[in-house]
């Protein structure tokens, strides 16, 4: 099927160029955007076993109909009939922070927010929670990416103090008030501490460790941010990405992986929001653009051109006055004409026409032959087969 629709879409390649207008790149745009928003959708909910099976759902929807499965399509169609409600029960949360990631990036278009670059950073951080390893004190520390977090955190105290190793280890000193929350890291300054994280929904690969660990993983399952924990029991330190926990035992490794994560946010920050609107995420929104150009080809030009029978009422003209038909075997005929299906479907039977001309007639019976020069029709149209391609013509004189 796919090698089938790439020589239609080769042969038809000349015709294609000639025929796009503005709308079908507005068309295309549009469809390519809602696509990338799905995409995005799905990496931040990390939904790809339910969308695999809405995929499987379709998939059995269109073979049902195609082979006339009667049991399967009525199993199957009231389940896709409902999807849309489905989907919103089961994707509520991650629906709800979607479009709040959708306003922030928004707002990012029109505000481009500056960072006040701090130069070594990443070893402060790094040095203090080797210290917190080393004197057992449980911490979280959370550096904020894209993704806003006051929406999926609760609770904290409002702090925009500079990091430094002795704020740090005040904050998750044991007797400290905040020390069981976790620190938030946005700009390169400690904006709030004490913090409550989500907890991770998908915990049973680590069941050895315990809720500080599992609410560093419920931050990144969540947003894009890189979460950084200290166990108190075990004084190991370790850090979440994407949902995962790695533990992380050597200072330069740390090091090194709290400064490439600042350094993607620094990048990101030194482009434009207009530039990082087009090289963020490059490669879901090109996906999204080839995804919704092979679509609008298979189901919108394809299925544009269709073909359609009429029947057309043969006219004869140019007769001589003296001369009169008294009978014909046939009234009309069967015409198939292609064209853009919106046109077949705003034709009227007036826009297609037989006419034999007479004009050389003499008095007997004649059978005329009906070819594509007696046809008119609307230039948009091009002529498939006429039935029958004759008529027979009785001509006597006008006296009788």
């Amino acid at each position: 099927m796919a090698s089938s629709t790439l020589i239609t879409f080769l042969t038809g390649l000349p015709t294609l160029i000639n025929s796009l207008q503005a709308k079908d790149f507005i068309d295309v745009a549009v469809a390519a955007f809602l696509i990338y928003l799905i995409l995005i959708f799905i990496k931040q909910s990390r939904s790809y076993f339910v969308v695999s099976a809405l995929v499987l759902l379709a998939a059995v929807n269109l073979i049902s109909t195609s082979f006339d499965l009667s049991l399967t399509r009525q199993i199957v169609q009231p389940i896709l009939t409902f999807i849309i409600v489905i989907i919103v029960i089961v994707f509520q949360r991650e629906i709800r922070r979607f479009f709040e990631w959708f306003s922030f990036t928004s707002r990012r278009l029109a505000h481009q927010r500056k960072q006040n670059v701090s130069e070594g950073i990443s070893v402060v951080i790094a040095r203090a929670l080797m210290e917190l390893a080393k004197r057992r004190f449980g911490a979280i520390i959370v550096l904020q990416g894209e993704y806003p977090l006051d929406n999926v955190t609760e609770g904290g105290f409002p702090l925009d103090g500079k990091i430094s190793i002795p704020l740090l280890l005040s904050i998750f000193d044991p007797t400290s008030p905040g020390h069981d929350g976790a620190v938030i890291v946005d700009n390169y300054r400690i904006r709030r501490f004490g913090v409550h994280l989500p907890l991770a929904e998908h915990f049973d690969k680590f069941a050895k460790f315990g809720t500080r660990h599992r609410a560093t993983v419920g931050i990144t399952e969540k947003t894009d941010a890189l979460a950084l924990v200290v166990s108190e029991e075990k004084g190991i330190v370790s850090y979440s990405e994407g949902g995962e926990l790695i533990t992380i035992s050597e200072q330069d490794k740390l090091e090194k992986l709290i400064e490439d994560y600042l350094k993607e946010g620094i990048e990101i920050e030194k482009n434009s929001p207009w530039k990082d609107l087009v090289v963020h995420n490059f490669w879901h929104k090109l996906g999204a653009v080839g995804l919704s150009a092979v679509m609008w080809f298979t189901f919108v030009y394809q299925t544009g051109v269709a073909t359609q029978q009429v029947k057309a009422s043969i006219e004869f003209r140019s007769l001589s006055s003296e001369l009169m038909i008294s009978e014909t075997d046939i009234q009309e005929a069967n015409v198939t004409i292609s064209g853009n299906y919106r046109d077949l479907r705003s034709m009227t039977p007036t826009d297609v026409k037989i006419i034999v001309d007479l004009s050389e007639a003499s008095a007997g019976t004649k059978r005329y032959s009906i070819t594509e020069d007696n046809i008119t029709l609307p230039s948009y149209f091009s002529l498939t087969s006429i039935k029958p391609k004759s008529v027979r013509v009785s001509i006597v004189p006008a006296t009788q």
